[in-house]
C-alpha cells in the first residue's frame, strides 16, 4: 500500500502511507502541529488511514523521549474480519509539537 492521502482538510496536512510508515522509530510519522491538543486527533486519523478504516482499539499510549526527540507511542488492536486481533504499534515523531 503506497498512497497519498489527505488527512483533516482544514489543517491542510497530508501524510504519504505506506505499509511500514510508522511501524517503529527509525519510521515514525512526523507530525508538526502547533495546536497540541489535535494531535490524538491527526494520529487516530492517520491509523485510520494505515489500518484502510477497519475497526480498531486503542490498547497503550507512551511517550518516548530520545535525545533531543519526542515520540507518542500507539499500541492498537485491528478487528478482524474472522472474529480475530492483529496488534499494531504505530511510532509519532511529535517533536516539533512542543518547539524541540
Amino acid at each position: 500500500m503506497k498512497i497519498s492521502k489527505l488527512i483533516l482538510d482544514e489543517l491542510n496536512i497530508t501524510i504519504p502511507v505506506s505499509d511500514n510508515l510508522g511501524d517503529s522509530k527509525a519510521t515514525a510519522i512526523r507530525i508538526s502541529c502547533p495546536d497540541s491538543i489535535l494531535i490524538v486527533l491527526i494520529e487516530n486519523e492517520i491509523i485510520d488511514l494505515i489500518l484502510k478504516e477497519e475497526p480498531w482499539k486503542k490498547v497503550e499510549q507512551s511517550i518516548v523521549f530520545d535525545e533531543d526527540k519526542k515520540y507518542d507511542v500507539i499500541t492498537v488492536i485491528e478487528l478482524l474480519d474472522d472474529g480475530s486481533i492483529k496488534k499494531h504499534e504505530f511510532w509519532f515523531d511529535i517533536t516539533m509539537c512542543f518547539g524541540s
